[in-house]
């Protein structure tokens, strides 16, 4: 029987994917899955230029605004939300799951592997031992021990370090190890990945421009509403941009280098985004700084979606 399919379309941050997918679900009757790690949850709009109510008023969105403030959704998390919307919306609507998340694309894609958990107090203690250690210290243990996780990971990355650790000392297994030991759950649907991408000057160039709308249109307002409300700790607002704006409200830059850093750091998460994308050859990509490029990529895809 026929099946509509789900449609990845991945790539750096501030590459054009929101604008692309709905242009392109538009045109076959499709929905918009949110494969954001940032955009599922309210109250987080400004700072990951979640599609406008209008845009999404134009098409079917799930999963924005699908988390309250002060949660923390895991991978695991959203692929147990994501699983009933593609059942639900397969049957009607091809889905456009859409997102630079390559860690939640990945969950929904190939699934999760559960890993058996550390004895609480055991977590704990290892768990208060790395902390009392600089992360440099700790990403060079890693290398030591599990050298095929520290090469997946950012040396800045203290959570996935630690957490690296906490199960080769906990359990006596790499993580490396534990994931080659699992299977994937592939996705029971027809898949379809496109991948966008641009020459690095021009992306750099729309990522400058949005850092300034996006402080014009009020980012560092919601930042201040959400501290107001107590959720100045929350690990959300460590993501590129609100981390930013709190470094301003604790006098860390000025007002006038809020922009810059913001770009800076983008920069530095698109070049992450695409590396983790380059490894999954199943990706058809579009360099969207080649004229006529956009246009090749909706009919490319119109026709695989028309002719399943």
């Amino acid at each position: 029987m026929k099946s509509n399919p789900v449609i990845f379309v991945v790539g750096p941050t501030g590459v054009g994917k929101s604008g692309f997918a709905l242009e392109a679900a538009k045109a076959v009757n499709g929905v918009i899955l949110n494969c954001d790690s940032v955009q599922t949850y309210k109250d987080l709009d400004i700072g990951t230029a979640k599609p406008s109510k209008e845009e999404q008023s134009q098409v079917p969105h799930f999963l924005f605004d699908a988390v309250q403030p002060g949660e923390v959704l895991t991978a695991g998390d959203f692929r147990r939300l994501a699983l009933p919307v593609l059942a639900a919306q397969i049957p009607k609507h091809p889905v456009f799951a859409v997102g630079g998340s390559g860690f939640y694309i990945q969950a929904l894609d190939k699934g999760m592997f559960e890993i058996e958990k550390v004895e609480s107090e055991k977590e704990a203690a290892i768990r208060k031992q790395l902390e009392e250690r600089p992360l440099k210290d700790l990403y060079q243990e890693l290398e030591k021990v599990d050298p095929e996780s520290a090469d997946d990971l950012n040396p800045n990355d203290s959570y996935r370090i630690q957490r690296a650790l906490i199960i080769f000392h906990g359990l006596g297994r790499k993580l490396s190890e534990l994931k080659k030991e699992f299977q994937p759950q592939k996705l029971p649907y027809p898949v379809i990945k496109i991948g966008f991408t641009m020459e690095r000057k021009k992306l750099r160039e729309r990522i400058e421009l949005r850092a300034k709308q996006m402080l014009e249109a009020g980012l560092i307002e919601e930042v201040k509403a959400l501290v107001e409300k107590g959720y100045k700790d929350w690990p959300l607002l460590q993501s590129v941009g609100y981390k930013q704006v709190l470094q301003y409200f604790d006098g860390e830059l000025s007002e006038s280098e809020l922009s810059s850093e913001i770009t800076l750091r983008t920069v530095q998460l698109s070049k992450r985004q695409m590396t983790w994308f380059q490894r999954d050859k199943e990706i058809q990509w579009f360099d969207l700084s080649q004229p006529g490029v956009r246009k090749e990529a909706l009919d490319h895809l119109y026709k695989v979606v028309t002719t399943l």
